[in-house]
This record gives structure tokens, sequence and C-alpha cells, in this order.
């Protein structure tokens, strides 16, 4: 039998799944076009909880869309 540990340990980082940022924006929605700018900015901030939910938008919003009426500019 092991003994718990009695000390503070460091945090383990676990790497972020790629996925989770991918999604295309469809080309000429203006939907998929701004949360594409969320997600860009929120990368470089390295805020990844934002860029999870604006890739995960990105994706809902493409694949809602174009099984109902297709892709244009209006939302």
């Amino acid at each position: 039998m092991t003994s718990p540990i009695r000390y503070s340990q460091s945090p383990i980082e676990l790497p972020l799944d790629g996925w989770l940022l991918e999604g295309e924006p469809v080309p000429g929605c203006k939907v998929c076009g701004a949360l594409d700018g969320q997600r860009s900015q929120a990368r470089k901030r390295n805020d990844w909880a934002a860029a999870c939910t604006a890739a995960r938008e990105i994706r809902s919003h493409g694949n809602s869309r174009s099984r109902s009426q297709g892709h244009g500019d209006a939302s």
C-alpha cells in the first residue's frame, strides 16, 4: 500500500486536443466569419475556452444552416 502525498505538487498540464479548435467557416457567411475572428483573437490571447467555444459554434452553425437551407449572407 502506498502512503498518500502530504505536500503540494505542481498542477498537471494536459495537452489541448487540436480538434477542439477546428471548424471551417462557410465562405460568404457573416456569422461564420465573425466567429472565425473571435476564435482567432482568443487564440492570440491564449484564451482556449473562448477559442474552443467559437470553433464549436462554427461547426454547429455550418451544420445547421447547410442542412436546412444553405449558407448565404443572412443567418
